[in-house]
């Protein structure tokens, strides 16, 4: 989890966007959009970070679609978010442990059908756990998990009006910054997705079961090139 400081810059669109004296041994974030829809990212950085990483921008970086570019971020600790922060949030930092990546997904404020891991698909925390966060049909893992929730509950989420559909299947699921715990504690506990959807421990207040996993959701990884693939 990181703060940010808005600014608002702009790069034209090409396979190779970012910083520019780039070497082959700097952070590259390769995005690959699978899915049929163009998909525009706005650039948040950290208000500490260094000036010769990538600035925040609003906007800023477009993955056509079927299309693959790689963003150079420089020594970036900031985040990717798509759909004007509707969609998941790709949370990076390759400024503390150079050469490598801290990393999470975030769909505290919105989610969307995406993931990130590291390019070469190493584990993460240096032990066997795939490295891939995020998820790849947030539809269909909601889904995984709603036959198995009682009636009573499986009511009060389709009435908060985050999740579409009938007792019998979802047809839709979302979340955003408003969501009830209700909501929160389903998603995170429940159908276990593989982000932050909890905000996780906060100085000064009891932890909790959701902000537990929410705490384990952050991930390393010894190398410095990371992919983040649309669905």
């Amino acid at each position: 989890m990181f703060a940010f400081l808005g600014l608002l810059e702009s790069t034209s669109a090409n396979a190779d966007q970012g910083v520019s004296n780039w070497s082959p041994d700097d952070p590259v974030v390769t995005i690959i959009n699978t899915s049929s829809q163009d998909k525009v990212y706005d650039v948040e950085t950290d208000s500490a970070a260094s000036q010769s990483a990538f600035q925040s921008c609003v906007g800023c970086i477009t993955v056509g679609a079927g299309q693959t570019i790689n963003f150079h971020p420089g020594p970036f600790n900031g985040a990717l978010t798509a759909n004007q922060h509707t969609g998941t949030r790709h949370e990076f930092n390759f400024a503390s442990t150079p050469g490598s990546a801290w990393y999470d997904d975030d769909m505290e404020r919105g989610m969307s059908d995406e993931t990130l891991g590291p390019s070469d698909n190493r584990p993460k925390n240096g032990g066997t756990e795939s490295g891939v966060v995020g998820e790849q049909d947030t539809l269909a893992k909601a889904n995984a998990a709603w036959q198995q929730t009682d009636s009573d509950n499986q009511q009060a989420l389709l009435d908060s009006g985050y999740f579409g559909g009938d007792k019998q299947q979802l047809t839709m699921v979302r979340m955003d910054a408003n969501a009830p715990d209700l909501v929160v504690n389903w998603l995170q506990m429940d159908a276990k997705f593989n982000a932050y959807i909890g905000a996780g421990s906060v100085v000064g207040k009891s932890a909790t079961a959701v902000t537990a996993v929410s705490d384990k959701q952050t991930s390393f990884v010894d190398t410095n090139k990371m992919t983040i693939t649309i669905y």
